[in-house]
């Protein structure tokens, strides 16, 4: 295995936290399978305190043989790390007690382990780095006996020993770390908002893997966001960041499942997904104390932004939406109206539930009977907090003043050229170069609004010629389509041979190119052609988003592709992250945004190369 495999790999003896947890609970005591599981990684950790403790705890009886076998193989792992100490003083420091606790940590000895750390962090000849390296070590061992008074503790000390610290690089590096360990703390002491946002901001740079796998970040996020942070954060934090959605759809899709079911207002689906995940909380060591609160605190998020739409709500209504019976509806609203938490009355007689809180406008309450229906539709719309059965209300009660009209547009181009990018990817890490591996575009007339002419063509990179596993599961391209294509210099010449021979920018025509998104033109074609030393033509400068474009017709910013199909109810046409098949998606909700709401179609991104230009004319 190489290093950087090790570096990124999570000790076994770290899972055993949960599993060993789990065996606690009534439901799974009798678990075999679990059980079993405890057992293989005790045995190829040759854990033999940790093996003594078990069974000790759980009442098993111990196989002696297995035991003495176990005992043999440390003693001889014991002696290679005590030959080492004949090295100088300066290797031992960097080494030596590194390998030394990860032994005792590993074999389950983590008061030995505890020993050796302490040493390294009160001996003062030590260099703050690898103090602060002894005491996150420590932190671990306070968060595998679920010490969460040590755990703050050790925080402290470790936040004071990096004040201290000199060294900018490696001050960074125990920094970005730091975030993690504190997030854990917040977790496990139910602050989550904090936790949501030192956990965003690692996401991107993580590499605490001594402390938790990737999959338990990305979970950790997802819960800790969803209950603390505000719609319009969820769009700029959660939405925004490619890595975490990325992530949610490979590592966690329940958790996605659950995050947006609320977030698209699914109350139904929602339910169901919160009952599996308090399963999931009350499995889990760290949120165990923890998930009664954050299991009602959901349902209460939930009924909040439901009855912000609305003066008022039918008993039965609501129960429907929910998934529930009228009265499990009538009993919880009842309990949060009688703690303070919604600001509404039951009206048990008509079978209502009437908003009466005079802060309707405000996060997390039910709107006011007498708040002015403008100001709570300017203020979601402000908030980023679009709900699209206030917006309905409010667009019928004001048609006017909101509504655009329906005469026809003049579109300001002839054509639309549809175009999306994939390119050469790995698995949580960026490839460098970054290269286009398919290159389609298809033509759309803005007169009579289909498609006149496609390109479409695959390339073969040349700096990382292999696509990754990831790369083709991703895109559906395989490595056969790629091998025996030319290169991406050949491919663009023939495109704008292509757009010469159509005569798209020529001859009283006018074009633009259209992406779902920035990234195609901002960043990945320049890149590309930077790469290859080849020249930008002036019309790659210049495109329409039709992210834009969607939210100038219907008031929502969407977020991705499918974001946009759902709220168009289009088909999904092919594989998502297809060149080809996002191009046809792209195309049939361009024709469903003119054909039903009448959008024109303009330029609303410039490459900055283009706006530099454009300045330094003017």
């Amino acid at each position: 295995m190489s290093n950087s495999e090790l570096c990124h790999r999570t000790p076994e003896h770290i899972f055993l936290i949960k599993i060993r947890f789990k065996l606690t609970l009534p439901k799974y005591q009798n678990d075999e399978n679990l059980k079993t599981e405890l057992l293989d990684i005790i045995k190829r950790g040759n854990m033999t305190r940790y093996y003594e403790d078990v069974c000790k705890a759980f009442d098993w009886k111990i196989d002696e043989n297995l035991l003495d076998a176990m005992k043999h193989e440390n003693e001889l792992t014991w002696k290679e790390l005590e030959s080492s100490d004949n090295l100088t003083l300066e290797d031992t420091e960097k080494r030596n007690w590194r390998e030394k606790f990860e032994f005792f940590c590993e074999t389950g000895n983590l008061d030995r382990a505890t020993d050796i750390a302490n040493s390294v962090v009160n001996d003062e000849t030590n260099s703050s780095s690898i103090k602060v390296e002894a005491a996150f070590g420590l932190f671990r061992i306070a968060h595998i006996k679920n010490n969460i008074r040590s755990m703050g503790q050790i925080i402290t000390k470790i936040t004071n020993l990096m004040e201290g610290s000199h060294a900018s690089g490696s001050n960074w590096c125990c920094r970005n770390k730091l975030k993690v360990y504190e997030a854990v703390y917040y977790l496990a002491t139910r602050n989550f908002p904090r936790a949501a946002c030192l956990l965003l901001d690692c996401i991107p740079t993580f590499e605490s893997y001594e402390l938790l796998p990737f999959k338990e970040v990305v979970e950790y996020t997802t819960l800790s966001g969803i209950i603390s942070l505000s719609r319009s954060e969820i769009d700029s934090r959660f939405n925004n960041n490619g890595l975490l959605q990325q992530a949610l759809l490979t590592e966690a899709p329940k958790y996605r499942a659950f995050f947006y079911s609320l977030y698209d207002c699914h109350y139904k689906e929602f339910f169901e997904n919160l009952a599996w995940i308090e399963c999931e909380l009350r499995a889990n060591p760290l949120l165990h104390f923890h998930y009664r609160y954050y299991v009602r605190e959901m349902r209460l998020r939930a009924y909040c932004q439901l009855l912000q739409a609305y003066r008022t709500i039918n008993l039965s209504r609501m129960a429907t939406e929910f998934g529930v019976t009228e009265e499990y509806i009538e009993q919880e609203v009842a309990h949060f109206i009688a703690n303070g938490k919604l600001h509404c009355k039951i009206d048990k007689v008509a079978g209502m539930i009437v908003t009466i809180s005079a802060a309707g406008c405000n996060r997390g309450q039910a709107p006011d009977v007498s708040c002015d229906r403008g100001l709570i539709y300017q203020n979601i719309i402000k908030r980023g907090d679009f709900n699209e059965i206030m917006a309905k209300r409010i667009l019928t009660k004001y048609p006017r003043s909101i509504y655009k009209g329906t005469k026809e547009i003049k579109q300001p181009f002839n054509y639309l050229l549809v175009l999306d990018f994939e390119c050469t990817c790995k698995k949580y890490e960026k490839i460098d170069p970054q290269e286009i591996i398919e290159f389609p575009c298809a033509a759309v007339s803005t007169t009579s609004w289909e498609v006149e002419n496609v390109f479409h063509e695959y390339i073969k990179p040349k700096y990382h010629p292999q696509l990754t596993p990831f790369c083709t599961e991703l895109t559906g391209i395989i490595q056969d389509l790629v091998d025996n294509q030319p290169y991406f210099p050949e491919v663009f010449g023939t495109f704008c041979n292509w757009l010469e021979e159509h005569k798209y920018f020529k001859d009283g025509n006018d074009s633009a190119f259209v992406t779902c998104g920035d990234w195609d033109l901002k960043f990945m074609l320049p890149s590309q052609c930077e790469l290859e030393n080849i020249s930008l033509p002036k019309q790659f400068m210049k495109w329409i988003n039709l992210k834009g474009s969607f939210c100038d017709a219907v008031d929502h910013y969407p977020r991705n592709l499918t974001d946009m199909l759902l709220h168009l109810k289009l088909p999904l046409i092919g594989k998502l992250h297809s060149g080809m098949s996002d191009v046809e998606n792209m195309v049939q909700i361009i024709q469903a945004l003119q054909s039903r709401h009448n959008v024109q179609f303009k330029i609303n991104n410039v490459h900055h190369d283009a706006l530099r230009e454009y300045v330094m004319n003017k």
